[in-house]
């Protein structure tokens, strides 16, 4: 059985991939993707008033846990937080 082929974040079956993902795992906020340079994607979340809730985070390349929770919660911490604080998904751990 073959392993399943990781996807290059700058095609658009992965950016649908991490649309869902944040959608599902962030529900209190609304992601937007912002075009990457060089092979690389990066996103912003924002809470429905329009507040970041998140500083830009890139995406270099996809990871075995770029697409989980646990993963896009920690590149999000690194990332930092912004004046009105992480999203309530993160907050609330």
């Amino acid at each position: 059985m073959k392993a399943p082929k990781k996807l290059g974040v700058s095609t658009p079956q992965f950016r649908t991939a991490l649309l869902r993902t944040l959608k599902n795992d962030f529900p209190s906020c609304e992601p937007r993707i912002e075009a990457g340079e060089r092979g690389r994607i990066a996103f912003q979340l924002f809470d429905t008033n329009g507040n970041a809730r998140s500083q830009l985070v890139t995406i270099n390349r996809h990871m075995a846990d770029t697409l989980t929770r646990s993963g896009l919660s920690r590149l999000i911490q690194t990332a930092g937080a912004t004046e009105t604080g992480f999203p309530n998904e993160i907050e609330s751990r």
